[in-house]
């Protein structure tokens, strides 16, 4: 597949030295997926249907919504990985959100962070990032 350098995308990059069971894996990147999104956003509270709505307020993630909501999961190896991976995220303004598991089910009680998702974002802003990484 030829990428398009303006194709907007959410990369998720998911700690492979925990073990986590694959149902572990799917919650940790959902989380992930769903924080960088209500992170670009503002609420806005509708008395008439009462609930509350996100309005996202990003045009890269408008457009991410409307064009598919392009994911791809890839692996990294250590919490330090993790780590690098949000530094350069925030050095180029990119958004993100790291997900630390509280420990409940998995980990013992002891906090563990496990993934984090990079965008949306453009193919050409993503790429420099995580573009030398494997796919899950």
């Amino acid at each position: 597949m030829i990428e398009n350098s303006d194709e907007i995308k959410m990369i998720i990059a998911v700690r492979r030295d925990l073990k986590m069971t694959r149902g572990k894996e799917i919650a940790q990147s959902c989380h992930a997926c769903l924080g960088a999104v209500l992170h670009e956003g503002s609420y806005q509270f509708d008395e008439t249907k009462n609930e509350l709505n996100h309005i996202p307020v990003d045009k890269k993630t408008i457009k991410w919504l409307e064009s598919g909501c392009a994911k791809i999961c890839v692996k990294i190896n250590s919490e330090q990985e993790l780590y690098d991976l949000q530094k350069k995220a925030d050095a180029a303004g990119i958004n993100c959100c790291l997900i630390v598991d509280a420990g409940r089910t998995m980990f013992h009680g002891i906090e563990t962070p496990t993934c984090i998702a990079l965008g949306p974002a453009s193919s050409a802003e993503l790429d420099p990032i995580t573009g030398m990484l494997q796919l899950y």
